[in-house]
C-alpha cells in the first residue's frame, strides 16, 4: 500500500468514506497494520471535540496515513494540526502539503519525523497550504538556513515563524 493507492481508493470510490476504509482494512489485514477505520475513529473523536485544531503527536502516524489525513473532508475547518513525534517522513510532508483539504492550516508541529531538505523543497514549491503561519520542524534533518528559504517562498505568504533547530 502507498500513496498511489490511497489516493486512487479516494477518487474511485468517489469519496466513500465506508467504502475506502473497508477497502484499506482488507488490505492492511494482511500485514497486521493499524485498521484505517481505527484511525479514522480516532479523528472523528478529536474533531467532534474541536473543528479547529486537532492534535495526533507521538501515534506512529506513516506517509500512508498522513495521505489518508490529508484527503479527510471533515478536516477542511481545521487551522492547527500537530503531527510531532510520527513517522511522515518527506512523503508524509509532500501528502499534507498538497492537500485539497487542509487549505485553512494557521499552524503545523511536524518536529521529529524525519523529514529532510527533499520534503521542504517540494513545500516550498508546490504547496497548497497558502494561509500558514507557522511551522515548527525541530528534531528533524534540516539546518537554520531552511527558516529563512521558507519565510521567502512565494507559496507560503503568510508564513512568519519557522522553527528549525
Amino acid at each position: 500500500m502507498n500513496q498511489d493507492f490511497i489516493l486512487d481508493l479516494f477518487y474511485s470510490l468517489n469519496g466513500n468514506l465506508d467504502q475506502i476504509n473497508a477497502a484499506i482494512d482488507a488490505k492492511l489485514n494482511r500485514n497486521g497494520a493499524r485498521k484505517i477505520s481505527t484511525f479514522e475513529l480516532f479523528i472523528k473523536s478529536r474533531i467532534s471535540m474541536n473543528a479547529k485544531a486537532l492534535k495526533m503527536a507521538g501515534m506512529e502516524i506513516n506517509p500512508d496515513e498522513a495521505t489518508y489525513l490529508s484527503l479527510y473532508p471533515d478536516l477542511s475547518e481545521l487551522e492547527v494540526l500537530d503531527l510531532r513525534k510520527n513517522f511522515l517522513g518527506d512523503a508524509g510532508l509532500q501528502a499534507i502539503a498538497v492537500s485539497p483539504v487542509l487549505g485553512n492550516l494557521k499552524e503545523l508541529d511536524l518536529r521529529n519525523n524525519q523529514i529532510t531538505r527533499a520534503g521542504l523543497e517540494f513545500l516550498s514549491q508546490k504547496t497548497t497550504l497558502t494561509h500558514l503561519e507557522k511551522i515548527d520542524l525541530r528534531s528533524n534533518k534540516l539546518g537554520k538556513r531552511w527558516e529563512e528559504k521558507l519565510k521567502e517562498s512565494d507559496r507560503l505568504p503568510h508564513l512568519r515563524e519557522v522553527k528549525t533547530l
